[in-house]
């Protein structure tokens, strides 16, 4: 099924966190695992549209929009970062009572899951992370390579460009993350487009941009979170993203002990709207052999 983005608003629910209304997308499944997704930057949950009907087949999914972001509230000033992100998760996860989840992070998800991942062996969660998946984001800090548009945005200067950010700049910057053969049509930059404008999302930018570039202080111990830990985890990575592509899964197979990566030709960095069925289907196949390790 293609859902529209006015649709997966209305379908949508939210939840306070703080004085603040986060806006998630729910598919129930009464006695199934649960998968928790993550978006990415500038986009939203609604990324995860294209996959979302096969995976609720068979799991239950949660999809937050992440504060100052898609359909939630974007509050300025806000202290953004890495942490609180991951606090909004967290809060959902026990607003909605759940003991354990599959966690899939994408761009500035995976970060997030480092995070969460790092809370889980300091044993400060009220729930437990049974998987991770990552997708096409700065896992390494060493390995990322922001454009410079996205090192202006987190500039001094970042506060003079936003006002400047029309329909064609946005799309084309856009543009240039997906693969040549795999392009966005006019239809959907007009959709995320919109969900930037929702709530006069382009006040955060600078923020959220800022918050990215913050995250890479605590470099050591995010990837140290991932390096120790015992939960299993993939990287599915789009290899021709500008950002985070073949490089850096290259760098994950360095660093990770016993890495699994899947690499998709013929994919830049939106990786589940670029190859959603691909997506899918190795995100199954991992869960699928999770199930069957569980229950030998």
């Amino acid at each position: 099924m293609y859902h529209t983005l006015q649709c997966w608003y209305k379908s949508g629910k939210y939840f306070p966190f703080k004085n603040f209304n986060i806006f998630y997308q729910q598919a129930n499944k009464a006695e199934s695992e649960v998968i928790f997704l993550i978006h990415g930057y500038p986009t939203s949950s609604f990324d995860w549209s294209k996959i979302w009907d096969g995976l609720s087949e068979k799991y239950e999914l949660i999809a937050i929009d992440l504060l100052g972001l898609g359909f939630s509230d974007k509050p300025l000033p806000y202290p953004y970062s890495v942490e609180d992100h991951a606090n909004q998760c967290i809060h959902l996860i026990e607003y909605l009572n759940l003991k354990s989840v599959h966690l899939v992070g994408h761009d500035l998800g995976v970060g997030i899951i480092q995070e969460l991942l790092d809370r889980q062996l300091k044993g400060s969660l009220s729930f437990s992370i049974q998987s991770s998946i990552f997708m096409n984001g700065s896992l390494f800090a060493e390995a990322y390579r922001p454009r410079l548009i996205q090192k202006l945005m987190a500039s001094f200067i970042g506060h003079l460009i936003v006002p400047l950010i029309s329909l064609p700049i946005f799309s084309k910057s856009m543009q240039q993350m997906f693969d040549p053969n795999h392009q966005p049509n006019a239809e959907e930059l007009k959709q995320w487009y919109e969900q930037l404008n929702f709530n006069q999302g382009k006040k955060c930018m600078v923020s959220l941009n800022q918050s990215i570039f913050d995250r890479f202080k605590h470099r050591d111990r995010l990837v140290n979170a991932m390096i120790n830990s015992t939960v299993p985890m993939l990287l599915i990575n789009g290899k021709n993203d500008p950002n985070s592509g073949q490089h850096m899964a290259m760098r994950y197979k360095t660093l990770i002990p016993n890495p699994q990566v899947i690499e998709l030709e013929d994919c830049g960095h939106w990786t589940p709207w670029e190859q959603p069925n691909i997506v899918k289907e190795e995100m199954m196949r991992f869960l699928a052999t999770l199930d069957s390790k569980a229950s030998h």
